[in-house]
């Protein structure tokens, strides 16, 4: 049902059953639950639920969501290559580009940044993989801003390759090879929705309406899928290629 107002005690109800879904592994039953009236109040429900798992923010997800609308949500964790991680409910992954922040990008009161701004404050770029595994027992049916209160439905990033800072203007258009225990997953040529990777995060930058203090220096920010969304059924190895790029690997156990 939807909120004609996002009051404290409805965000702190979706909040509880996030956490609640967090800490049991037991999915979020969405009918059941109100659904945020806003971009707004779904950031607010994010914060709850981050400092509620006393988690540190160490890195963003980034997207345009409806409308045209910038978003993010905090990643919850952040593993090194071929870490192993258990399979869930609902687990999905997407290969992506992301970027180590080297220093604050606060959201500014007048003036906006530009493209080269970003680029000035990047230390880094990587290849990774997002690990998706959202806390609704029904990822199909749920309304954008429960999904963007769950975080967008992140469970976790592992960083793979560093890569050349040029991957960010070149990667479209390169072979994207996934594959789950040898056996492919997915192989064509590497597609940002957006075009630029860039494009999500200079957006959010503009507008950043988070409750966790923003864009800060030594984040991860993983900028949008470069293979859509590829569903994980079975344990295994998952390594992902881009070629001319670089690769990243994780181990899904169970």
């Amino acid at each position: 049902m939807a909120l004609e107002h996002s009051s404290p005690s409805e965000r702190e109800s979706i909040a509880d059953e996030l956490v609640r879904a967090h800490l049991t592994g037991r999915g979020v039953v969405s009918p059941s639950l109100p659904v945020p009236l806003s971009t707004a109040s779904a950031m607010q429900v994010q914060a709850l639920v981050q400092e509620r798992l006393a988690r540190p923010v160490v890195g963003w997800k980034v997207a345009i969501g409806p409308h045209q609308v910038p978003v993010a949500a905090p990643l919850l964790y952040v593993y090194p290559h071929l870490s192993e991680i258990s399979l869930s409910r609902n687990c999905a992954v997407e290969v992506e580009l992301a970027v180590h922040l080297g220093k604050d990008l606060p959201r500014r009161e007048s003036g906006s940044y530009d493209r080269s701004d970003i680029l000035d404050s990047i230390e880094s770029v990587v290849l990774g993989i997002e690990v998706i595994g959202a806390r609704f027992d029904s990822a199909a049916n749920v309304p954008f801003l429960s999904f963007l209160a769950d975080n967008l439905g992140n469970r976790a990033y592992v960083v793979g390759d560093c890569v050349p800072l040029s991957a960010l203007s070149e990667v479209n258009g390169l072979d994207c090879q996934v594959t789950l225990g040898g056996q492919p997953l997915y192989q064509a040529p590497a597609s940002h929705p957006a075009g630029d990777p860039l494009m999500p995060l200079l957006a959010y930058a503009n507008a950043q309406s988070d409750h966790l203090g923003g864009l800060k220096g030594g984040q991860v920010v993983t900028t949008g899928s470069l293979c859509g969304v590829l569903p994980v059924r079975d344990a295994g190895v998952l390594k992902a290629r881009v070629a001319q790029v670089g690769q990243v690997s994780v181990r899904f156990s169970v």
